[in-house]
């Protein structure tokens, strides 16, 4: 028999217990990280309803092929320091109305700009932007009523300028 020399140590303060515990205390914290990045950084739905969005491709088809029967043509131009924005009519028709310009971020749907244009000029409109320091754009001016659509893709590095209609050989959404 032998005897015990020495009082045992607490539990807290033996090293096995740390270093064995170390692994799962680690897991631990790196689940709540994970999960503080998923909730700060979860992405948005642009479109939450691909279905219905699927059924009515064939409207928005329409719109283009409307737009394109009218021959509506135009070419956007934006400012240096992305405050302003002036769009030329470049159509054989002058259009009816006063049409919108949409510029639609490709993933965010908060990113997204409707600009109201007001005309200044013959065939000549113009509208102020939000800034946005966003590398890639999808620009789309329609009428008010939903009936055409011109639109095309937009690199800002690419250039200020923009062409919409016929002369775009771009596919958007």
């Amino acid at each position: 028999m032998q005897k015990q020399t020495g009082a045992a140590r607490p539990w807290y303060k033996e090293r096995w217990f740390w270093l064995l515990m170390s692994g799962p205390l680690l897991v631990v914290i790196a689940g709540f990280v994970t999960f503080g990045i998923i909730v700060r950084g979860a992405d948005d739905m642009v479109n939450d309803d691909y279905y219905k969005q699927g059924k009515d491709i064939n409207l928005e088809l329409k719109r283009d092929l409307a737009a394109q029967s009218l021959g509506i043509n135009a070419q956007v131009m934006f400012s240096d320091d992305m405050r302003s924005v002036r769009v030329v009519d470049t159509s054989t028709k002058p259009l009816t109305g006063t049409p919108e310009l949409l510029l639609l971020h490709p993933t965010r749907q908060q990113g997204d700009q409707r600009i109201a244009l007001q005309r200044v000029g013959d065939k000549l409109y113009q509208g102020v932007l939000k800034p946005d320091q966003v590398s890639h754009w999808y620009v789309r001016l329609q009428d008010k009523q939903g009936s055409w659509r011109v639109q095309s893709e937009w690199l800002p590095a690419e250039g200020a300028m923009v062409t919409l209609g016929k002369a775009s050989t771009e596919q958007t959404p």
